[in-house]
């Protein structure tokens, strides 16, 4: 089911994935900064199917379906997702984000901790990335981040051009080249996964996410109270684990979890291990009982 709601940072798309039981609180997947509800297909068509509990798939604003408002904070970003959900009558949820979709899920955690039940975050492009987007050559083992960056602001300024640009680097395979460094292997990928990718490309919102999180206060964080897992890729060179460590200190009930074989992407390379991790979220000892949520439209 496909729905369109009005939100500050304008018309957010969002589509649900009907659960077995209508009261569970649902699932709320989040993408990074260059995706949009297709980056979690590979999770949806093998592990959706048969879930209690509802998956939410949001366009972010600026991303996917959704037009987008820039520039933009996390702040508001976080706010859009909240209006979305509120919009479905959910009275409580889980989130699980990926990359700047992690940014968003601890956010969003922080500013509604009576009805965040649990939060999954994967590879958050917090702490490391905003350090090297600020100063590029205090940052060397981000040079592929940095490299993103200049290659959105190289598209956005060929306008027009850009689509047809990526177009040419998918069917040549140079797409792949360019993007092997957020997989740990890259050559095991679908295809459909580069043209996913490639489709949902957006410079302009890339690059206002950027500046967006170099304005952010993570000291907000300090306020999370639901449970949280940070995960991290094995290979994955954008979220180091010292960025995980990190985390932990601001936020009082996190763990972490490694994943081995996989890269930026673990969802895409290793969707039984996300699965398994939510999974232990809706299993854990005290959670919140489902009759929390209310019917849904």
């Amino acid at each position: 089911m496909k729905h369109t709601v009005p939100t500050s940072l304008g018309p957010v798309a969002v589509r649900v994935l009907k659960g077995t039981t209508p009261a569970a609180p649902p699932w709320v997947f989040l993408h990074g900064a260059s995706g949009s509800w297709r980056t979690f297909s590979e999770f949806i068509d093998t592990r959706a199917p048969g879930r209690e509990s509802d998956i939410v798939l949001i366009d972010l604003p600026g991303w996917g379906d959704s037009p987008g408002t820039l520039p933009f904070s996390i702040e508001e970003q976080g706010a859009a997702v909240r209006t979305v959900l509120r919009a479905l009558n959910y009275r409580s949820w889980s989130i699980f984000g990926h990359s700047m979709g992690g940014v968003l899920a601890l956010e969003i955690a922080a500013s509604e901790p009576g009805k965040t039940r649990a939060v999954v975050v994967l590879s958050p492009t917090a702490l490391t990335a905003a350090a090297a987007l600020g100063n590029p050559l205090m940052n060397p083992t981000m040079a592929p981040l940095v490299g993103m960056y200049a290659l959105m602001r190289f598209l956005r300024a060929t306008r027009k051009a850009g689509p047809k640009l990526l177009g040419f680097a998918r069917r040549t395979g140079l797409l792949r080249l360019i993007l092997a460094p957020f997989f740990a292997h890259p050559s095991r990928v679908r295809a459909q996964v580069f043209t996913d990718l490639a489709r949902d490309a957006r410079p302009a919102s890339f690059i206002a996410a950027a500046r967006a999180l170099g304005q952010y206060d993570v000291g907000r964080w300090r306020g999370i109270s639901c449970p949280t897992v940070l995960v991290r890729g094995e290979k994955d060179i954008f979220t180091p684990a010292a960025e995980l460590r990190e985390l932990t200190t601001l936020i009082a009930h996190a763990r972490t979890v490694v994943l081995a074989g996989t890269g930026h992407f673990a969802h895409v390379e290793d969707p039984n291990a996300i699965a398994a991790l939510l999974a232990g979220q809706d299993a854990r000892p005290g959670s919140p009982a489902p009759a929390q949520s209310e019917p849904r439209q």
